[in-house]
């Protein structure tokens, strides 16, 4: 409200006071809501007399005054908020923001789901028994201490059977075991027949997992095969984020046993990608290379032994 309309009351008010203290005390006064009602029209006069008149007049003059002020006031105010509501129209609407919880959440949802995918294609829902080479070197991991923490694995092992493995959780635990068993026994790896081992690189990777991919690619590294050569004609080209890539500098020329390992128990397990079609020379090479394995691994236990008498 701007500073005049104080002004008009006071003014208003000012005139009231005066016009009562000069008045007959007699004479009966008006009342503030009465004089306002004849000034505006909304109550005939009751006073006739020209003293009464005069203040009428002077009063119903400041009344319409302020009335007049009153009626501009109320018109500014409401232009003002039309005004806000058509700038409030024309703001261009923002986007939902995100706050950086929000986002850490969404983001880590996407790699769970992802990573449940990738599991979900990666491991049969229904498991096929294990074959007789894959139950020999459970057995020989067992003698070795490699399932002593298993607690899916009988004390006994005569009671070693398929069944005992017949899950995910125990499936992935042979594949932990193996791969700790293979970085153990590095002296093997040089003793592997080179044939069977170069006919494995040459299929190319047993599934997408970025770990099995690097030691796939690396048993390639060492024969120095190209990767096109493999990648070209892979089922999962389509699917890889490392198509034609080498994954391993510096030079590295040395075969592994872990990855070894990693890869040939992959077959062994039959846990390849569901779009693999494994020929049956692979298959043949692999149950060769897991029967070396046992028994170097056995031949060179026993010339640790002599030699430590």
């Amino acid at each position: 409200m701007s500073t005049k309309s104080p002004a008009l009351v006071s003014f208003f008010f000012r005139n009231l006071t005066s016009s009562s203290s000069q008045a007959n005390p007699i004479e009966t006064k008006k009342s503030l809501h009465t004089l306002f009602q004849e000034a505006v029209g909304l109550r005939e006069k009751t006073e006739t007399d020209d003293e009464s008149e005069s203040e009428n007049n002077e009063l119903k003059k400041g009344l319409r005054e302020l009335e007049k002020e009153v009626r501009h006031l109320k018109a500014n105010s409401n232009n003002q908020e039309n005004v806000n509501e058509i700038a409030k129209a024309k703001e261009p609407k923002k986007e939902k923001s995100w706050g950086l919880y929000n986002l850490f959440l969404d983001k880590n949802k996407v790699k769970y789901e992802a990573k449940l995918a990738r599991r979900e294609e990666e491991e049969p829902r229904v498991f096929k028994d294990l074959s007789p080479d894959m139950m020999l070197l459970l057995s020989h991991l067992y003698r070795k201490g490699y399932l002593k923490k298993a607690n899916f694995v009988p004390d006994d092992e005569k009671k070693l059977v398929s069944s005992c493995f017949d899950d995910s959780y125990s499936r992935n635990f042979i594949k932990f075991a193996a791969e700790r068993f293979g970085k153990d026994n590095q002296e093997i790896a040089k003793w592997l027949s080179g044939s069977d081992l170069k006919k494995v690189a040459l299929f190319g990777c047993p599934s997408l997992t970025k770990k099995n991919i690097f030691a796939a690619k690396q048993l390639r590294n060492f024969f120095e095969i190209q990767e096109d050569t493999v990648c070209g004609k892979c089922a999962l080209r389509h699917s890889c984020k490392f198509v034609n890539q080498s994954v391993w500098k510096g030079g590295n020329k040395n075969l592994r046993l872990a990855d070894v390992m990693r890869v040939i128990t992959l077959y062994a397990l039959e846990s390849v990608h569901p779009e693999l079609q494994v020929p049956d020379d692979v298959k043949a090479s692999v149950s060769q290379l897991l029967k070396e394995v046992i028994n170097l691994s056995q031949t060179t236990s026993k010339a640790n032994s002599t030699s430590t008498c």
